[in-house]
Formats: structure tokens, C-alpha cells, sequence
């Protein structure tokens, strides 16, 4: 019987060790990432680490459910409640505090071949079900809640947690491959609103490309941040392009790293993004100060896009890499950027206009928006406990179903629609031919 993809991995691993082992998994890495993420995959947080929310794949509407999550526990959110005041500012002044993240209010996925996985913030746990029916396959356990969805790359879960450590996983059995803890000397657990957590949680997710992991560990700045890019194969921090630099008072990085040929881009809740060398992990410079803080960011081609997301609507700033503003985009939580076409929602409308002119195309009215993404031809939109597809070119409505909560979440990879809602439910959409009935698992 011919070898799965991921038992092929796990087959080199167990054959081969040392030299020859890091030297193999590298070419895995680098040259064959096809052999777990192909074009039909959403490997990582929003499809990639531009954190585009686009993929090439499109499906056949209408769609079906064909499974539904309904985990014990709802997403146990970092800053779940408002703050009362903004206590970086005067105490005198005592200024309501605008921004609040909302990166985790959501069991957000990624899904790679058969395989979808998610973190949860409330069992501190990284899971694996069956794409086709949604039924477990395996977990892992860690300290700390998971805060971000993980990323699937070369056959490996990468998954960063609040105990402060960044897993590595068997992406076929979770089994644990190898784990780092930026903070290795001072990491601690401290209470944290009932939880215990570290001072040098993981808040940016993991981003992996060309062999390495990237990612930030702290989120005070007065202690610290961690800037970290370990081998991906080995998670060691000790050779060319492999390193880790300590930043104090430089921001709270919280939120989706981006990565472009050159650089990295760390968003953070109470300041716009910070930028860093790629190769050697210094700080390059941080985006002007302005309306668009917060823990959103995308890249597309050469402009950055950031802001809050805090689900209730903000402005997403728009500027060059080099740091000019373009624009700023009132209300707006979500945006889509292809090559011609840029998609704004917002919590009452999405709307559909060009790049350069700015030309409206089309807008359409939606109800409580909280998520979009571009599948194909088609725009999967999520408002108040409610999926639809658009038709891409003019804002038609061609399907829409009903989900328990509002989609902070949505995903299309291998043939299926994937929704992650407030509830902590997740939820896979097909094709009504695919499968004669639908799962509820509980």
C-alpha cells in the first residue's frame, strides 16, 4: 500500500537521524511543501502569511452542512470584556479605551489535506479532526490557552501557546517534535483573570516559510519582547538566519505576523505594526502613528493594510511598506486586496471597488458583518448568525445558511466550506451530493 503524505514524513524521521535527518527535512521544507499544502489548502491563518484571505479554489454552490463542532467549552477571549479607561495615557485625562483585540473569540482553522486543526483557548489544547465527518483524531495538551489558530507546513503543526512555549507536532499523530521557549531563563506562569499564564506568552502566532519559524513571545512591553526565527525542522535558534533578539518597551506585538520577501510585520494591539529585517530579526522601524492600531494587518503587493478588530467597526489604515499613507477606510473590519479589486466590509455593507481609482463597483448591505474571504469567483461573507456567498463580479447572492452565532471565521480548503463562530462552533460546508447526512458532535 503506497505511503499518505504525512506517513511518508514520518517514515524519513524514524529511518534517518542527525546530519542527515536536518539536512532532508530542510529539503522537505523548502523545495516540497507540496507534500502536505497543496493549492487546495489553507494552511494557515487567513490562507497565507500575507494573510490574504484568497484562494484559487472555488466550490460548487449550493453547499450543504455536512458537519458540526459543538465543543464543551466556548473561546475563552484574552480581553473579553471593554476596559473602562486607557491607562497608557494620563490618569487624569482617563480617555475610554478605543481598541480593543479580538484576534481569539473564535476556534479559527486551518486545514491541509484530510486534516483540519484548531487551538483552544479555553481546554489549552491544539486539535485535529477529520476533515470528511469532523470527528477527532487526535489532541495535544499544553499550559496555557491557545490563542491562535496553528499553522500546517511540511507535514508539522506549528502552535504558539500562553505558557510561553512554541510546539512543533506530527501533523498525522500530534505527537511532539520539538518545543522552544524564547523566555527560557525567565518564563513563568502568573495569574491572568483566573488563568495562569506567562509574561512571555506566545500573542503573534507562528508564521513558517523557507525552513523557519517565526514568532514573538511577551506582550508588556515594560518587560520585554521576544522576536524569534528557530529552524523549522529542529526549533534552534543557532545559525545563520536562525536567531533571537530581546526588545524592551518596543510595543505589544498581539496578533497575525506577516512576512514578505525581506521583512516582518508585527501588528499589536495598542500601536500600528512594527517592522523587522527578515534575515537578522532587527527592528527596521514601526508605521506612523494614527487611527489604525489594533491586531488587523495584510500585505498586498507593496501597501500594508491595518487597524483594529475589535468587530465593531474601526479604520483600517492603508500606507506604502516604506511607511506613506494612502488611505484610511472608516468603519471597515475586514478587507480582501487582489490584483484589481479591493473588498471592504463593513458592519452594514461590503463593498466592491477598484484598486487604483477607487472606483465603486458594486456594494451590497449585510447584517452585523464580521468576516470575509474570496474563494474563486466568490466572496464568503459572515454576518449575524449567517453565511452567504457573493458572486464576486457584481454582489449577487448565490447561497446562505444559517449558523449558531456570528462567523468570526471562515476557510475554504479541499472541497469545503469551514465556519468558526463566537460559540466556539465550527462547522464544514459541501456539496449536497458529497455526503447523504450531516454530523452534530458534541
Amino acid at each position: 500500500m503506497p505511503l499518505s503524505n504525512s506517513n511518508f514524513y514520518r517514515f524519513y524521521e524514524e529511518m534517518i537521524s542527525g546530519k542527515v535527518q536536518r539536512l532532508i527535512g530542510l529539503l522537505l521544507l523548502i523545495l516540497w511543501p507540496g507534500l502536505w499544502s497543496s493549492a487546495s489548502d489553507w494552511p494557515t491563518y487567513r490562507h497565507d502569511n500575507q494573510r490574504s484571505a484568497i484562494t484559487l479554489e472555488s466550490l460548487k454552490l449550493p453547499l450543504s452542512k455536512r458537519w458540526q463542532l459543538i465543543p464543551e467549552q466556548p473561546p475563552s477571549p484574552a480581553w473579553a470584556k471593554p476596559a473602562k479607561y486607557d491607562f497608557f495615557v494620563s490618569p487624569q485625562t482617563r480617555k475610554p479605551l478605543v481598541h480593543r483585540l479580538a484576534y481569539d473569540h473564535a476556534y479559527h482553522v486551518t486545514a491541509v489535506g484530510d486534516r483540519v486543526f484548531y487551538g483552544s483557548s479555553a481546554e489549552h489544547t491544539v486539535n485535529c479532526l477529520d476533515a470528511y465527518s469532523g470527528k477527532e483524531k487526535w489532541v495535544f495538551f499544553t499550559d496555557g490557552p491557545m490563542r491562535f489558530v496553528p499553522s500546517v507546513y511540511g507535514g508539522r503543526v506549528y502552535a504558539g501557546s500562553d505558557d510561553g512555549k512554541v510546539y512543533c507536532l506530527d501533523a498525522d499523530s500530534g505527537r511532539l517534535i520539538w518545543s522552544y521557549i524564547a523566555a527560557s531563563k525567565r518564563n513563568t506562569l502568573v495569574p491572568n483573570d483566573g488563568r495562569l499564564v506567562s509574561p512571555w506568552s506566545v500573542r503573534s502566532s507562528v508564521a513558517v516559510d523557507n525552513g523557519t519559524a517565526y514568532f514573538t513571545s511577551g506582550f508588556f512591553p515594560h518587560e520585554g519582547v521576544y522576536m524569534s526565527a528557530v529552524d523549522a525542522v529542529t526549533g534552534r535558534a543557532s545559525k545563520k538566519y536562525h536567531w533571537e533578539h530581546f526588545h524592551l518597551n518596543k510595543g505589544s506585538f498581539q496578533g497575525y505576523m506577516l512576512l514578505s520577501d525581506s521583512k516582518i510585520y508585527m501588528p499589536g494591539g495598542r500601536s500600528t505594526p512594527f517592522y523587522f529585517d527578515r534575515n537578522s530579526g532587527k527592528k527596521l522601524g514601526q508605521f506612523a502613528k494614527g487611527n489604525g492600531m489594533g491586531s488587523f494587518a495584510l500585505l498586498a503587493d507593496n501597501r500594508i493594510f491595518h487597524g483594529p478588530a475589535d468587530r465593531s467597526g474601526g479604520v483600517l489604515t492603508e500606507a506604502g511598506l516604506s511607511g506613506d499613507r494612502a488611505a484610511s477606510h472608516a468603519d471597515a473590519l475586514d478587507m480582501i486586496v487582489d490584483a484589481q479589486v479591493m473588498y471592504l466590509l463593513t458592519p452594514n455593507k461590503v463593498t466592491a471597488m477598484t484598486r487604483g481609482s477607487r472606483r465603486l463597483l458594486w456594494s451590497r448591505t449585510v447584517e452585523g458583518g464580521s468576516s470575509m474571504i474570496l474563494a474563486g469567483e466568490t466572496i464568503y461573507i459572515g454576518s449575524r448568525n449567517k453565511v452567504a456567498a457573493l458572486k464576486a463580479s457584481n454582489g449577487r447572492v448565490q447561497w446562505s445558511d444559517t449558523v449558531p452565532g456570528n462567523p468570526l471565521g471562515l476557510a475554504v480548503a479541499n472541497g469545503a466550506l469551514l465556519v468558526s463562530t463566537e460559540t466556539g462552533a465550527i462547522l464544514s460546508f459541501g456539496q449536497e451530493s458529497d455526503y447523504p447526512s450531516a454530523w452534530i458532535l458534541y
